[in-house]
């Protein structure tokens, strides 16, 4: 089943148009990347499959459900589709510390025993439960993205959109941080949509790729031809 079904995607800001007649459908459990240069589309499409970019024309399906233009995700729909952005340092309230960060959520949702949850949560992307007291700044940047994670799988999402999860981080901690996303995505068994322009990246995490230029998806890529490294353009 097609957990992500997009058709004829288009989203444009006034005169300038940055996705252009996007078609690609996600497979339940699988990896799907979008490969391209900065400012080719894919966190724009990303952003549409969040939620957070609500104005766009075409057709999209979530977990067998359309969703529509210019409405707020309801529901299960905001359990289920869960994102990790690029900067984990952005994406943390400075002066929150982890565990209301992360307590957060579970509260909107109302969950029970929050603190086991938090916990829980934590030691999956390898955190000691006291790293809850801490605030971000207390933290390295590989520390912090694994907080971001945590916290979009706190719900359980079935899908996990990652936004260059790891292109603010060193060669070393990038590494650790994408087995730490393998690992929890055959615990839990998600689908993950990944967005990066790193070929190396592309190539260890995905079952199947799409290359962006201005806006379009030119060209797919299956397994095999990631392990030939066609998906390398210049």
């Amino acid at each position: 089943m097609a957990v992500v079904d997009i058709r004829g995607l288009r989203v444009s800001f006034g005169e300038k148009t940055v996705v252009s007649d996007a078609h690609f459908a996600v497979e339940k459990g699988e990896t799907f990347s979008l490969i391209g240069a900065s400012g080719c589309g894919k966190s724009t499409l990303l952003r549409v499959l969040a939620g957070l970019q609500r104005e766009w024309q075409g057709e999209v399906s979530l977990l067998g459900s359309p969703i529509k233009a210019q409405t707020r995700f309801q529901g299960s729909l905001r359990r289920n589709v869960q994102m990790v952005f690029q900067d984990p340092y952005a994406s943390l309230h400075p002066n929150h510390t982890l565990y209301r960060t992360l307590a957060e959520p579970l509260k909107i949702h109302g969950e029970n025993a929050i603190e086991q949850k938090v916990n829980t949560a934590l030691a999956q992307v390898g955190l000691p439960a006291d790293a809850a007291r801490r605030f971000p700044h207390q933290l390295s940047g590989g520390q912090r993205q694994r907080v971001a994670i945590a916290r979009a799988l706190l719900l359980h999402p079935q899908i996990l959109l990652l936004d260059e999860p790891t292109s603010a981080l060193d060669m070393s901690v990038q590494a650790e941080i994408l087995n730490l996303l393998n690992r929890l995505k055959a615990e839990h068994g998600m689908s993950y949509l990944l967005v990066s322009h790193d070929a190396d990246v592309i190539a260890h995490m995905s079952d199947r790729a799409a290359f962006m230029a201005n806006g379009r998806i030119e060209r797919f890529f299956d397994r095999d031809a990631l392990v030939r490294g066609e998906h390398r353009m210049g």
